[in-house]
């Protein structure tokens, strides 16, 4: 299998903004790096507190492979034993679950320095999400962590720090879920769309702002029918509490805003 450095060295090989690194056990050679991949691996909560040379090392050290995805890609599927986890090092991915009624429900929205499928490739748990490509060209980096996690004794710093940083994306995880959780709970579509609205402003730190969804996918990620959040919002709107054209959306001043918890992993 042809690891995600030797591709990077292809791919990149002739490009004009580049970046150079040396890493140990790749005998007298330079690997030249494209600057949007290490940008994108620098924001992932993974590598957070390490320097590009131990990113590079602790990529080589384990089963590594990128591989690159057009728009609406099947990257991971629901009820597969996913033993790789996969950073999102460009584009835009949307995990979904689909009921036995075919009605799918989107989960969460995953951004360049993101990661999918921890959960399974750690604790060899099946998927119960299906991950799509969102963009042409979304690029993501699998990686194996089986090594380091069950068959080595570690005593690299570097990847005890990587082990600590993935213990803080499990954790990162799993409150992502239980809100998502609470959200999906909530009895009527305003108090859905109030909290998700609220979420944005809070995000942005603006009362104007646009949101990464269509009405659709807007509909799925509240666990609503489209037609009643389209219905909720006009009503939101003639009760002068929004402004919407499309994704663009303005709370005016007697719109509520939910509170939100900081994130202190972000």
């Amino acid at each position: 299998m042809i690891g995600f450095l030797d591709l990077l060295y292809k791919s990149v090989k002739g490009k004009a903004e580049k970046l150079s690194f040396f890493v140990y056990d790749y005998p007298n050679e330079v690997i030249n790096m494209e600057r949007r991949y290490l940008d994108s691996l620098r924001k992932s909560l993974l590598f957070r507190n390490m320097t590009d040379d131990d990113i590079l090392n602790l990529i080589r050290s384990v089963d590594s492979n990128l591989k690159s995805f057009s728009k609406n890609d099947i990257i991971m599927r629901d009820r597969d034993l996913q033993k790789q986890m996969g950073i999102i090092i460009t584009g835009k991915v949307h995990t979904a679950h689909v009921d036995a009624n075919g009605n799918s429900n989107l989960m969460d929205i995953l951004y360049p320095g993101d990661v999918v499928g921890v959960l399974s490739a750690v604790g060899r748990y099946p998927l119960h999400i299906t991950a799509t490509a969102q963009e042409n060209g979304t690029d993501i980096l699998f990686l194996t962590v089986e090594s380091l996690l069950r068959d080595n004794v570690l005593t690299a710093p570097v990847q005890i720090r990587f082990l600590q940083n993935l213990t803080m994306v499990i954790t990162q995880k799993g409150q992502r879920l239980t809100i998502k959780l609470e959200d999906s709970i909530r009895h009527s579509t305003r108090e859905k769309l109030q909290d998700y609205l609220s979420g944005q402003y809070h995000k942005t730190k603006s009362r104007t702002f646009s949101i990464p969804l269509n009405r659709q996918d807007l509909a799925d990620y509240l666990f609503v029918d489209r037609s009643a959040l389209s219905n909720e919002l006009c009503r939101m709107r003639d009760e002068g509490l929004i402004k919407f054209d499309k994704s663009n959306f303005e709370l005016l001043v007697e719109m509520p805003i939910s509170e939100q918890e900081e994130d202190p992993n972000t």
